[in-house]
């Protein structure tokens, strides 16, 4: 029996509208695939019940287990596309998660910049987008049926652990894809402004005190706005502001 067999038919004809399928038991990475698929030139959806290398930003590793839901969607935009799309897709591809866990479970989670979605501060999903030439991944993996985490991943959650039931991962995989091509859809659109409210409405970080670890240094101070390329905008307690696209943030009150 393969990997595609053991899902219903008629799920992954719903998927399919949003490209090719691709269903595996176990990859090194879903983001990695889909990217060996760029030379068709066709939008793919790739899923994977396991990640053996599944990873994060700054080449930090994902845990992955079969209650999970880990898949990546290949996409391809126009030249004139690429600047305005690519640095809005993790902002949408997040906003997608939390519309889609919302429908779904009656969950309300939150978007922990930069790519983490959360509920309660508990880390429920991780995306991870990358581009290569004109082939761009987003790379989604949402904690579903998990019980309990390994107690080295205190922050750990899971869609189970906050509802107490079980439910259908293919299902929440259709919803997100759905709610993100819509939003890539507003977006061409020019709903650049409504959008980025949307995100700032599902922010767990805007407006709250924080720790925000980069590459090179720590910053602590409050976070004040979010701009359109993903950035936040720090307020440090002595007023001063900075503008950050990228770190480690915990909060701090």
């Amino acid at each position: 029996m393969s990997p595609a067999d053991r899902f219903p038919g008629e799920v992954l004809a719903r998927l399919a509208r949003f490209g090719r399928v691709h269903v595996m038991d176990e990859l090194p990475s879903t983001n990695d695939y889909a990217f060996g698929l760029a030379a068709t030139r066709e939008p793919a959806v790739v899923i994977a019940r396991r990640q053996a290398r599944g990873r994060g930003r700054f080449g930090r590793s994902w845990f992955s287990d079969p209650d999970s839901l880990t898949f990546s969607v290949l996409l391809f935009f126009s030249p004139e596309e690429q600047a305005a799309l690519v640095a809005r897709l993790t902002q949408l591809a997040g906003l997608a998660v939390c519309r889609a866990v919302e429908d779904v479970t009656g969950l309300a989670p939150l978007i922990r910049w930069p790519n983490d979605i959360v509920h309660k501060d508990r880390k429920l999903c991780g995306i991870l987008c990358e581009q290569r030439r004109e082939a761009v991944v987003t790379g989604i993996g949402l904690n579903v049926n998990q019980p309990a985490f390994p107690e080295d991943l205190p922050e750990a959650g899971s869609l189970r652990i906050a509802t107490g039931r079980s439910w259908e991962p293919l299902a929440l995989a259709e919803s997100i894809l759905g709610h993100l091509f819509a939003c890539i859809d507003r977006l061409r659109a020019g709903a650049d402004a409504q959008l980025l409210g949307e995100v700032k409405d599902r922010s767990a970080t805007l407006h709250r005190r924080v720790e925000v670890r980069t590459l090179f240094r720590r910053h602590i101070g409050t976070v004040v706005d979010l701009d359109a390329e993903g950035r936040i905008v720090l307020r440090a307690p002595d007023g001063r502001l900075t503008v950050i696209n990228a770190g480690q943030v915990r909060g701090l009150s």
